[in-house]
């Protein structure tokens, strides 16, 4: 069964794209359908690795790479303020 979709003029232009670079490495015509449908899937898989990640304890070599991580925010803090504000806010 066949259903319409509408879509942003761009968005349109943007799946013809993809459509011919795969035409152009598969060396056949790839259907619009088989496109969607490839898409989809990867939407799918990437949602279910995205939120499998969320579910499982990190790693040691996550948690130490998170700990490298610089965040500039301009505000000198001290260990002793942020202890003080996070045992506030956990009572």
């Amino acid at each position: 069964m066949a259903t319409s979709v509408k879509m942003r003029e761009r968005d349109k232009q943007r799946l013809d794209r993809l459509q011919g670079a795969l035409m152009a490495r598969e060396g056949r015509r790839v259907p619009q359908q088989a496109l969607l449908a490839w898409l989809v899937d990867l939407g799918e898989a990437e949602e279910q690795r995205s939120t499998g990640d969320a579910a499982r304890p990190m790693s040691p070599h996550e948690v130490t790479n998170l700990k490298k991580l610089v965040v500039r925010t301009g505000v000198r803090t001290r260990e002793e303020e942020i202890d003080t504000v996070l045992a506030r806010a956990h009572r």
